[in-house]
């Protein structure tokens, strides 16, 4: 492996240097993107989801074309102006004997987004692998593996993510130190009108009208996201994403200017008014991903406006919007068959190698509906990151508020991203004073160390009170996340336990069980 252009750093404020090119070997170089990339970039994303079934309905009888859908997407990512990422957070590997060959010179790629997020009251930012592809004759090399462990996760660590998460296949990014750690479930999907009351004929309409929000409702918008406002994501004890104003400014008037396809500018935000043209709160509502679906709903109830006086009005006006947007939806697509179809007669058929490069794509892509989460660089870091959420927790238990303890958790075995085979947190007056990586020590240093305690003692001190709890390698993971509880950890695998009913309460009231809300597609 050889690094170059790397001791001139040249980050622009996106906490990397973009000007980083590293050479793996075979005219194969790792660098960050470029606008100037937006176009390969986007045929290899559109080649390698092609059978990814969203968007666009997939063809029963023939190969289906690039995906329409996502090569939006990346293109909107590369336009600069998301507030998930730049015009440079695409981490790229390029064969560099391919242009001369008429090839796409781009052949593997992975983003980096930056998510605000929350974790109980602490704010934080969590760093999103998205959009992850190889073209497929470059499939099972490796280079996916280096993209994240030689471009993506230094960068993430560099800006300061607390941890990375990523939407993707089944257990293929367990081989990068992921766990399932959150539940990023599709928000609160319309069904029926029929469920709905409807409104009462003695009304003369609705009475929370819905408006499109605009530029001028940022303000607004941004201060009823801060996620105590928020119906849909309670902020107490909770892990989840936080909108802000950056991403209120694409999100209502960025993606709107700049739409370049029938994917773009896909959300749409309401304004809620009392009917006499107040803003009493707001709701985003998507069409496309997981079908028409509410993705926030916040209202301010500073101003005595209630979900519950508020709900129906909002959902019957949110129906007749769905109608009007699925209608535009179907007529573009309609529209594009044709443009498709009369395009496909003047192209050279597919040879029988292509056919068979299209339909190898189904090995990456996979619509799973999980989320793996990795801490950025190791425990440690995470839990010093949210220590005064922690902290809130253990104070307001009184059956050990003020406890002092040692928890030593033990993992078995390293694994990607941590340091260590274990943690320990010392818990001294309720106060996280230390939390750093351990290792189980032999039964002579077991021993050498409790003799030691006992001297300390003879002397006035006082040994420590000491916790074990064991867990099979990453699934702490989940029980930092709150994604399960302690409890079902332990049913769930043989390697966890926790041996005294005092550490039990502990762990359990620093890590619940809690209610997650990711927005995954928000850009």
């Amino acid at each position: 492996m050889t690094v170059l252009n790397d001791t001139n750093p040249h980050n622009s404020g996106h906490g990397h240097d973009h000007s980083k090119v590293i050479d793996i070997g075979d005219g194969l170089i790792m660098r960050w993107s470029t606008k100037a990339d937006t176009d390969n970039v986007v045929q290899l994303i559109g080649d390698s989801f092609r059978w990814l079934p969203l968007g666009d309905p997939l063809p029963e009888d023939e190969i289906p074309g690039p995906s329409e859908l996502l090569k939006a997407g990346a293109r909107r990512l590369l336009s600069g102006k998301t507030a998930a990422m730049s015009e440079y957070d695409f981490a790229l590997v390029e064969d560099t004997t391919n242009k001369a060959k008429g090839l796409n010179p781009i052949v593997a790629c992975v983003s980096l987004h930056q998510v605000p997020a929350y974790y109980g009251s602490i704010n934080l930012v969590f760093g999103k692998s998205e959009l992850v592809a190889t073209e497929p004759s470059y499939r099972n090399k490796g280079l996916i593996r280096r993209l994240m462990h030689e471009m993506i996760h230094p960068a993430s660590e560099a800006r300061g993510h607390a941890l990375q998460f990523i939407f993707g296949i089944p257990y293929f990014y367990r081989q990068f130190g992921y766990e399932y750690g959150l539940s990023p479930l599709p928000g609160s999907k319309i069904d029926s009108l029929t469920d709905i009351p409807p409104l009462s004929p003695t009304k003369q309409g609705e009475p929370y009208p819905l408006r499109l929000a605009t530029q001028t409702d940022i303000p607004f918008l941004t201060r009823l996201s801060q996620t105590p406002h928020q119906y849909l994501q309670p902020r107490e004890v909770a892990v989840g994403t936080r909108y802000t104003p950056e991403y209120w400014q694409y999100a209502v008037h960025d993606s709107i200017l700049d739409r370049q396809s029938r994917f773009d500018a896909d959300r749409q935000t309401f304004v809620i008014t009392d009917g006499e043209g107040k803003a009493v709160g707001f709701v985003s509502m998507s069409h496309i991903f997981f079908g028409t679906t509410v993705e926030a709903f916040a209202l301010d109830e500073a101003e005595g406006v209630y979900y519950v006086d508020v709900a129906y009005s909002a959902l019957r006006q949110l129906f007749g919007f769905a109608k009007e947007r699925q209608a535009q939806n179907t007529k573009a697509f309609e529209d594009f068959k044709k443009s498709a179809a009369k395009a496909k007669t003047n192209q050279t058929p597919a040879s029988a190698t292509e056919e068979a490069q299209a339909a190898a794509a189904t090995l990456e892509p996979n619509a799973s509906l999980r989320a793996s989460t990795s801490p950025a660089s190791a425990y440690p870091l995470f839990l010093k990151t949210v220590r005064p959420e922690l902290e809130l927790r253990l104070a307001q238990n009184p059956a050990i508020k003020g406890t002092s303890c040692r928890l030593r958790l033990d993992f078995f075995r390293k694994v990607e991203g941590n340091a260590a085979k274990g943690l320990e947190i010392v818990i001294e007056k309720g106060q996280l004073v230390k939390i750093h990586d351990w290792a189980k020590p032999s039964p002579e240093d077991l021993f050498n160390e409790k003799q030691a305690w006992k001297s300390d003692e003879k002397n006035g001190g006082k040994a420590p009170t000491v916790y074990y709890a064991t867990f099979s390698p990453l699934t702490f993971t989940q029980l930092v996340t709150g994604k399960q509880s302690l409890e079902e950890l332990i049913w769930s695998y043989g390697e966890n336990s926790v041996r005294e009913d005092a550490a039990r309460l502990i762990l359990n009231t620093l890590f619940p069980k809690v209610e997650h809300s990711m927005d995954l597609f928000d850009w």
